[in-house]
């Protein structure tokens, strides 16, 4: 999601401040969420129209505060938003009695690893909510890589696979990726080839290609960006390292794009 575009309201429900719970609000990817904590009545305004999830983390004073609680239960089922409640377990059974057990999208039970929580309420508002995915198109003829890139950036991207040059060239004219990741060194129809037909044509020429090579020479490397990519990952690079590059890619693409319409209104 651009900058430019609304972002999604997620709520969180907590009173204390520490670090348990800025480190959850940090864990949200900020490209698509924005994150509110209330307390109180007296911050409901924070509950915006495109709240997408609330998140309980309970706590004893949470617990008391029933007109929050409530508020927070009617607003959900009234506009069929999620529910996310973290607590230890007696904290949530004492919660049973306010919110149905249909109402609750996902419980965690402490101690919890607050990334793993944030990342399965991620997956879930994706599959379930609608939330628009960037789209990455991956093309190496490497059914091992193309499955690592899959699992490293699936959770956040829609990751199509094509393990040809054709293929890929087949799989842009049905849907139009927002990156290409294409490996450089494939047989027949290699990465080279493929970029030439891409920018040939002008329906395509605009979509951004990253080149994955597994050659790491000087040599080789000026060879791939005489080409003119947008970037290029190597084959040896660590997962957190693919995603930080993909990651910084769509910011600084966002940015520009959002550069540009300032510019031109």
């Amino acid at each position: 999601m651009s900058d430019y575009e609304e972002k999604h309201n997620v709520v969180i429900a907590c009173k204390s401040k520490g670090y348990l719970i800025s480190n959850l609000i940090d864990q949200f990817d900020k490209d698509i969420f924005q994150v509110n904590q209330i307390s109180s009545m007296a911050m409901i305004n924070k509950i915006s129209e495109s709240t997408q999830a609330y998140v309980l983390y309970l706590e004893e004073e949470l617990l008391e505060d029933s007109q929050l609680l409530i508020y927070i239960r009617d607003k959900a089922t009234e506009e069929g938003i999620p529910l996310f409640v973290v607590g230890d377990p007696m904290e949530i059974e004492s919660i049973r009695n306010t919110f149905s057990s249909d109402l609750v999208a996902r419980e965690f039970k402490r101690p919890v690893n607050i990334k793993d929580v944030v990342n399965e309420i991620h997956k879930y508002l994706l599959e379930h909510v609608g939330i628009e995915r960037k789209i990455i198109l991956a093309v190496d003829d490497s059914g091992v890589m193309l499955n690592s890139i899959k699992n490293w950036l699936g959770d956040k991207y829609q990751v199509l696979l094509a393990d040809s040059g054709m293929m890929a060239v087949k799989s842009i004219t049905i849907t139009r990726p927002d990156l290409i990741i294409l490996d450089y060194e494939m047989p027949v129809v290699d990465g080279r080839q493929v970029l030439a037909m891409i920018r040939s044509e002008r329906d395509f020429a605009d979509i951004p290609v990253i080149f994955l090579t597994g050659r790491q020479d000087k040599e080789s490397i000026m060879d791939v960006l005489d080409l003119k990519p947008d970037g290029y990952l190597l084959k040896t690079m660590k997962p957190y390292a693919v995603r930080q590059y993909i990651d910084e890619f769509f910011n600084k693409r966002d940015a520009q794009l959002k550069s540009n319409l300032l510019r031109k209104s």
